[in-house]
């Protein structure tokens, strides 16, 4: 559905030259949630900015549905809610969403909008000026104008970032409800999400893919050498962390149990950058 192949894209600040992606590669299945995740400064909003067009690589290609991104009809697929919205807030929720049903040329009944506010939880402030809206609300609204156009690929940009765990809890709520029916791709910090949402995902550092895959592959490649030793020192009951199963000077008769660790993401994630900066 959506492929990215070996896009390159460099900047310049001051004298010096930022190679912000250097040779991103990954492709994203119709009808699957995909995120993208790494550190700040990693390429993640390079990459949004270059599929959605606002800037092109300086080599490399990006396709929907086998079109370059370059032809604008692509943007009739693409739903965007920005981390960051910036909205006229002295208009309505339904005012401005009735400019965005005319730019795409829409023609939903009061019935289907209302039940679009409905997913969102605003069906109560559907009048109500945008000035009155909570961040949360703003984030649920950013969410709504981006589904009402029916997209066949939207993307999410650090939808959470910033909210209360109720505000979060509401926003992943509505992208489970999402999941299946449209093409997800989505950046965030936060890892717990990201395990709840995704289906696959790509880890990029340094503008390179360094993880490629479904979180149950992540955890496979990246646990695997980490032990937990339950063991008897006299009369006491002691447990340590191993890396590894070699020179253990433990008998077999002091051993009580052995198993192995399965990491968080946030540990897997750690490993892998300070992996990658070494």
């Amino acid at each position: 559905m959506l492929k990215v192949v070996d896009i390159y894209k460099t900047y310049k600040k001051g004298k010096q030259i930022i190679n912000a992606l250097q040779g991103l590669s990954f492709e994203v299945n119709e009808n699957e949630s995909f995120a993208i995740i790494g550190p700040n400064g990693a390429g993640k909003t390079t990459t949004i900015k270059i599929i959605l067009s606002l800037i092109y690589p300086d080599k490399g290609k990006v396709f929907i549905f086998d079109k370059d991104t370059v032809d604008y009809t692509t943007r009739r697929y693409i739903g965007f809610a920005p981390e960051i919205p910036y909205y006229p807030l002295h208009m309505t929720a339904i005012e401005l969403l009735k400019i965005f049903l005319n730019i795409y040329n829409l023609k939903l009944n009061k019935e289907k909008i209302e039940e679009y506010f409905e997913l969102v939880k605003l069906k109560d402030f559907m009048n109500t000026p945008l000035s009155n809206y909570s961040k949360g609300m703003l984030q649920r609204f950013s969410i709504l104008q981006a589904i009402i156009i029916q997209p066949k690929l939207l993307i999410l940009d650090e939808l959470t970032s910033g909210l209360d765990p109720i505000g979060q809890f509401e926003i992943i709520e509505i992208v489970k409800k999402l999941k299946g029916k449209t093409t997800i791709l989505f950046t965030s910090h936060n890892l717990s999400e990201v395990e709840q949402i995704c289906d696959r995902l790509v880890i990029i550092n340094r503008g390179r893919a360094i993880f490629y895959g479904s979180i149950l592959e992540l955890k496979q490649k990246f646990s695997f050498n980490k032990y937990i030793l339950k063991y008897k020192e006299g009369n006491q009951i002691k447990e340590i962390e191993l890396d590894n199963l070699e020179n253990i000077n433990i008998s077999f008769n002091e051993l009580i149990e052995l198993k192995r660790k399965e990491l968080s993401m946030y540990e897997i994630f750690f490993e892998l950058i300070t992996k990658d900066r070494n």
